[in-house]
C-alpha cells in the first residue's frame, strides 16, 4: 500500500508549536534528498552540509557492517549532532545479502520510529529555543569554503575542525531511505507525515530505485532531489559554496525546476 504526504497544515492549526513563530515552509525549499547510486558520494555531500551551515541533525545514519556471518545495516541514532553507534538485535535493520538484501520491517517499525520520534521531540525543543530562522547567523558563513573532499571524511561530526558556531538550525536526518523498508508501514507513514509538517527542515539520502520515498518526494514542491553522479558532484559542490546560508542553498539547488529535481 502507498500513501501521499498529508497536506500541510494552516500556520494556525491548533496542533502547530511556537505560536507566532513562521513556519519553514514561509521561507520556500525545505527538504533536500540525494540520491545515486551506490559509492556516488551521497552521505559525504551531506556531511559536507551540515558542515557549511553549522545544522544540528537529529534522526538515524544507516550502515553496513561486515560480521563474521553476513553484512548487516544497522540504523545508528543522532541527536543534536551526536551520532549513538550501537550494535544489538533491536537496531539491526536487515541483511546484506546478495542478490537481494532482507530487511526486518520490525526494527525500522520500533527502532526507527523510536529515532524519527526522537528526532522531532529534539528539533521542537530547538525551534522552542528560538532557532527557527534559516537565514541565521549569515555573517559567519561568507567566509566558509567548501571543496569536493578527496577523503571520506567522518559522517555527520560537527564537533572537529571547525569554528565553534553562535547558533546551529535544527534539521531532521534520514540517512539513508531505501529498500529494506518496503514491508515497514509504520515507519513509511511516519517518515511522510513528517515531510508534511511545514515547520520542519529534512535533509538525507535516497535509493534512487525500488523504494516507495523518492516518488513521494518527488511530487512534493517543498522537497527538492538532487540525482549524484561523479560528473556533476563538482557542480553540487560548487552550489553549496555559492551559498550563503542553509536556505539560500535550497533556493539556488532547486533552479527552478518543476520540483527543484535534479
Amino acid at each position: 500500500m502507498s500513501i501521499s504526504p498529508h497536506k500541510n497544515k494552516a500556520a494556525n492549526a491548533s496542533d502547530n508549536f511556537g505560536a507566532g513563530k513562521p513556519v519553514v515552509s514561509e521561507l520556500g525549499k525545505r527538504i533536500f534528498f540525494v540520491t545515486g547510486e551506490p559509492g556516488c558520494g551521497k552521505s559525504t555531500f551531506l556531511a559536507a552540509l551540515i558542515q557549511k551551515f553549522n545544522l544540528q541533525p537529529s534522526g538515524f545514519i544507516t550502515k553496513k557492517e561486515e560480521t563474521a556471518a553476513e553484512p548487516a545495516l544497522y540504523i545508528h541514532q543522532i541527536i543534536n549532532g551526536t551520532t549513538q553507534f550501537r550494535y544489538e538485535a533491536d537496531n539491526r535493520a536487515g541483511i546484506c545479502c546478495s542478490p537481494k538484501p532482507v530487511g526486518f520491517a520490525p526494527v525500522f517499525d520500533a527502532y526507527g520510529v523510536m529515532c524519527l520520534k526522537q528526532a522531532e521531540t529534539a528539533v521542537r525543543s530547538s525551534l522552542d529555543g528560538d532557532y527557527a530562522d534559516a537565514g541565521y547567523s549569515e555573517a559567519t558563513q561568507k567566509n566558509s569554503t567548501v571543496s569536493e573532499p578527496t577523503d571520506t571524511p567522518q559522517p555527520y561530526d560537527i564537533s572537529r575542525n571547525s569554528t565553534p558556531p553562535q547558533q546551529h538550525l535544527p534539521v531532521i536526518l534520514l540517512d539513508e531511505l531505501g529498500v529494506m523498508e518496503a514491508d515497514a508501514e509504520l515507519f513509511f507513514r511516519t517518515v511522510c507525515t513528517l515531510f508534511s509538517n511545514p515547520q520542519y527542515y529534512i535533509i538525507g539520502a535516497v535509493k534512487p530505485r525500488g523504494t516507495r520515498f523518492l516518488p513521494v518526494l518527488e511530487q512534493m514542491p517543498e522537497a527538492t532531489v538532487f540525482h549524484l553522479t561523479p560528473h556533476n558532484r563538482p557542480q553540487l559542490y560548487a552550489q553549496l559554496e555559492q551559498a550563503q546560508s542553509f536556505a539560500a542553498f535550497l533556493h539556488i539547488v532547486s533552479g527552478g525546476s518543476p520540483n527543484g529535481k535534479k
